[in-house]
């Protein structure tokens, strides 16, 4: 799993590329984790993601977003 991140100004994307499974998350969760304090919206491009199990709810549960950050998910369908 690789992931990716671009901060500007209040707005990051993370971008994981790779299965998204229970070994993953630890990655993405410190991903989002360590995200500054001005950071207020979270998006999580998974257009990279082939795969992805029960981890995935996790993270998208809000679970592995920094606090004051909203979750956003976007993709192909």
């Amino acid at each position: 799993m690789n992931v990716t991140t671009v901060m500007s100004s209040t707005s990051t994307p993370i971008t994981p590329r790779g299965d998204m499974d229970h070994d993953a998350l630890p990655s993405l969760g410190a991903a989002a984790e360590t995200l500054p304090a001005h950071v207020t919206d979270l998006t999580w491009d998974l257009r990279h993601t082939l795969f992805m199990d029960v981890a995935g709810h996790h993270l998208l549960s809000g679970s592995a977003a920094p606090d004051g950050a909203d979750g956003r998910t976007t993709g192909r369908p």
